[in-house]
């Protein structure tokens, strides 16, 4: 093929890259062109929701902290993150409440993520049955 470091060497070298790597190609399309697969893919923003691990938590609304509602239960005062909705004007301190949320350990703390919030004025849905959050200006009640 030429001395080491010629342009012609190189070029040879790329162009038998190129066919070797467009021959691997073919074949991988021929094998899997018969092939059905069922994929379900999950966007990123609901990875930190397993349904498996879904809670229901009973409670009185403490107050907000931005995008988290502090609910006391009997056990004490919890965190629960309910996403893109900061609803303090809609579930204000007092109410009792019942919050749908999956339960996870995260830096040995534990974490809720709020799916659904029953208060005295319906039912709000923060995310969908898979955990996927609702965008603000969608969520509202059920």
């Amino acid at each position: 093929m030429g001395r080491p470091g010629t342009i012609r060497s190189i070029c040879r070298l790329g162009l038998l890259l190129a066919l070797a790597g467009g021959s691997g190609v073919a074949v991988m399309a021929q094998s899997t062109a018969s092939a059905s697969i069922a994929v379900r893919i999950r966007p990123r923003a609901a990875a930190d929701y397993d349904p498996a691990t879904e809670v229901s938590l009973q409670g009185l609304v403490a107050g907000w902290d931005g995008g988290m509602i502090l609910l006391r239960i009997p056990a004490g005062t919890v965190r629960v993150d309910a996403g893109n909705w900061t609803g303090a004007e809609a579930i204000p301190a007092g109410s009792a409440v019942e919050i749908l949320a999956a339960k996870r350990q995260e830096g040995g703390r534990q974490r809720f993520l709020a799916r659904e919030i029953r208060h005295a004025g319906g039912v709000l849905a923060v995310r969908d049955s898979q955990g996927v959050p609702l965008p603000a200006e969608s969520m509202g009640q059920l």
